[in-house]
């Protein structure tokens, strides 16, 4: 296993969750750690937890929907994300343009 945070920037990632079977695709913009798990971001009102694929994702052309970043401003964080910031963290957010 790479322990080197920086080892996957621009490579796309799919979360896949076990309760309404959705998946996203990610991609890393920045340096820095992502979680094995989130809440579904796949399915409106979905309650399940989407788990990573560990970057296991042979066609790396694919379009990515949502994005890890590190955040320039800290003020509107909640203590937790600027705990996860400070830890090394990556934040996921809509992917901002179009990433293939």
């Amino acid at each position: 296993m790479n322990d080197d945070p920086g080892a996957f920037t621009n490579r796309k990632n799919i979360y896949v969750c076990k309760t309404c079977a959705g998946h996203i695709v990610t991609v890393d913009v920045d340096k820095g750690a992502t979680p094995f798990m989130v809440d579904c971001q796949a399915t409106p009102g979905c309650k399940g937890m989407m788990r990573s694929s560990f970057y296991r994702v042979f066609d790396q052309s694919m379009k990515a929907g949502f994005e890890w970043y590190r955040p320039t401003a800290l003020q509107h964080l909640s203590t937790g994300e600027r705990a996860h910031v400070d830890k090394g963290g990556l934040l996921l957010r809509s992917a901002r343009q179009e990433t293939t």
